[in-house]
């Protein structure tokens, strides 16, 4: 009995229940071409194509295509990559959270270690692609949420225009000094910005409008271990420095704030000093953060002007300057909802651990790609710049907090 309800249906490749969907759209297009035959035949003006054209359709969807032989679905090119990549991004950032470290160096270390590896074996390219592209930006814009600009404002005007100070000449002498060891614009421009912002996080931001090729892969790498490494050795070193040179709480929250690379670390620094040093570092940590946007559309505006007058130079045209990024559009308006009140507090937690993922799966992409044999042959000018740029900040940040003193 059960056999006369699944033969006919198995017989052209469905199930009874698809079978009963297919048949009932059947019918209704066939119903609708019926009314629209009848119409035709009261006022021959209307309707003139509408029943021969259901006809073909029909013969088209009934005996065409679905009589065929159907071929079983295969999963996607992009899941297996995109599927290793947050699977390694959720371990790296549970040994994070247990160590109270950022995501970003135990993800490079799991794309360096699993994933390469694991590429020369199997088609992981289409995923990593979208895990070191769209996914990346999503989460970069995510991080707009965590800026609050009135608690920005709280700071007052004076701590705010020193913390700026402090970001806009480490950024334009951390520039220089990767110029005067002899490095590439670009590498310049990404150490600069991940010192001068906040890491990790602004390394792969501003990767992500660079030109593309292997050797910027490889430089992004490169930044994000020795910013990770520095700013881990900052974290230990900074609140022993604030120590030894007396610096009051408020001072020694400047400090930290404008000195060290990532959130994470400059909260471990923060509140291994006082809960209302952790607060405020974190805070004035977050103005440099917010600059992150503005960072990476000056950089896109800044290659892709060189890219034009490159073009214009060889007579094709002038190009096209993305001036701002899509994500760092999202950014800004993330921000201003969260500034607004339209973002409940309880998602903030929730919001944060996605941004962490989402930049952890790009940053996972990126070791996929690293080697170490690559790392080793960039030499010690890039190791020898960063930590110049690190120095250069450091002092840039004392100077700031020592001038904060009432």
């Amino acid at each position: 009995m059960l056999k006369a309800f699944t033969q006919h249906p198995q017989a052209v490749g469905e199930t009874y229940f698809e079978h009963l969907g297919q048949a009932s759209s059947f019918a209704g297009s066939m119903a609708m071409g019926a009314i629209c035959c009848f119409l035709h035949g009261l006022f021959p003006f209307a309707f003139q194509t509408s029943g021969s054209r259901r006809i073909r359709d029909l013969h088209e969807r009934m005996v065409t295509h679905r009589t065929a032989q159907k071929a079983k679905a295969a999963a996607p090119a992009w899941v297996p990559g995109l599927v290793l990549a947050v699977g390694l991004t959720l371990a790296a950032s549970l040994v994070a959270k247990w160590l109270n470290a950022p995501v970003a160096p135990f993800a490079l270390v799991a794309g360096f270690l699993v994933a390469a590896p694991l590429a020369g074996r199997l088609d992981l390219a289409p995923g990593l692609k979208i895990a070191e592209r769209p996914l990346l930006r999503a989460g970069v814009a995510l991080l707009g949420l965590r800026i609050a600009l009135g608690d920005i404002a709280g700071l007052g005007a004076q701590t705010l225009l020193l913390v700026l100070g402090c970001v806009a000449l480490t950024l334009a002498l951390g520039s220089g000094i990767g110029r005067l060891f002899g490095l590439p614009k670009g590498f310049s421009v990404l150490s600069a910005s991940a010192t001068a912002i906040c890491g990790a996080s602004a390394a792969m931001a501003v990767a992500s409008v660079l030109p593309k090729g292997p050797e910027a892969e490889r430089q992004t790498g490169y930044v994000v271990a020795v910013v990770a490494t520095l700013s881990t050795l900052a974290m230990l070193a900074y609140p022993a420095v604030a120590h030894f040179a007396g610096l009051p709480p408020q001072a020694a929250a400047v400090f930290l704030g404008a000195s060290i690379h990532d959130v994470a670390q400059v909260a471990g620094a923060g509140y291994s000093v006082s809960p209302q040093v952790g607060d405020l570092a974190v805070t004035v940590k977050l103005v440099r953060v917010s600059l992150l946007a503005l960072v990476v559309a000056a950089v896109a505006w800044s290659f892709a002007s060189a890219a034009r007058e490159g073009q214009k130079g060889e007579g094709r045209g002038p190009g096209r300057a993305l001036l701002f990024p899509g994500f760092v559009i999202a950014f800004f308006a993330l921000a201003g909802a969260r500034t607004a009140g339209f973002v409940p507090e309880a998602i903030l937690p929730a919001a944060t651990f996605a941004s962490n993922m989402l930049i952890g799966a790009g940053v996972v992409a990126v070791g996929a790609k690293t080697s170490l044999s690559g790392l080793r042959s960039m030499g010690w000018r890039p190791l020898a710049a960063l930590a110049c740029q690190t120095a250069l900040l450091c002092g840039l940040a004392f100077a700031a907090a020592s001038f904060s003193l009432p």
